[in-house]
Parts: C-alpha cells; structure tokens; sequence
C-alpha cells in the first residue's frame, strides 16, 4: 500500500511538472527512483519523500511549487534552477541546493549529458501545484 502511494504521489509529480512541454510535443520522460518515505518526526501531517530523478537531455519543468521543502544534490549533468523572481543559477555535478516551500521555480537541463540528482523532500499530504491550480 506504501509503495502504492509513494509511486501515485511521484506520478502525480512528474505529470504536473511535465504538463507545459505536453502542450507542444510528447515530452521526454523523467526516470523517478523512489528510495523512501517516512513520516517527519513530530509533525504527522508531513512526510519526508526521498528519489533520484533522472533527467532526458532537453527536459525541464514548468513553474511550479510542492507543499514542503526540497533537498537536492546534483550527480551527474548540470541543471538551471530558477526561483520565481530570481536569476537562473547552474548546478553541477555535486553541487546541491534547497528550494523552500512554498516557493515557485522552474528547472531544465543545460546541455547533453543528462543530469541525475536524488532529491529530498519534507511534504506535507497535499499535492504539488502549478500556477494554474
């Protein structure tokens, strides 16, 4: 049942952050590796989500936001970051970053090498956002 969830809430993910590139082709396919899902300590309506997200080259999501926190360390490849209001900034392999909730950015990859980066997130049981939701 778990594994059931962590697998709907990563589709769900994936599919808002892939919605604007749908509108003009079939978008390449982010690989998502669920690697746990735990309750946060002390605050039953959060749970702290952990993946590797690998990226196709050329991809990239929309403005979006998620209902907690993201942690997030770069492996290979290089990914553009921007918060709403903010400058673009690149991330290279071992680089990390926070993205603070409930903030709006975008991503998107820089180049050929694809990036792969595992990504830690305190959530709380609400879905990700888009501006239009």
């Amino acid at each position: 049942m778990k594994l059931a969830h962590v697998l709907s809430s990563i589709a769900l993910v994936a599919t808002i952050m892939l919605a604007p590139v749908a509108l003009a082709q079939e978008p390449p396919k982010l690989k998502m590796t669920p690697l746990q899902k735990e309750p946060l300590t002390g605050q039953p309506d959060k749970e702290v989500i952990s993946l590797i997200v690998e990226w196709p080259p050329g991809s990239g999501t929309g403005l979006h936001t998620h209902p907690g926190d993201e942690y997030t360390t770069v492996l290979e490849g290089e990914v553009v970051g921007r918060k709403e209001g903010s400058e673009a900034k690149t991330y290279t392999a071992g680089q990390s970053y926070h993205t603070t909730s409930p903030a709006w950015f975008t991503k998107r990859t820089t180049r050929q090498v694809p990036p792969r980066k595992p990504s830690t997130s305190s959530w709380s049981r609400r879905e990700s956002r888009s501006p239009s939701t």
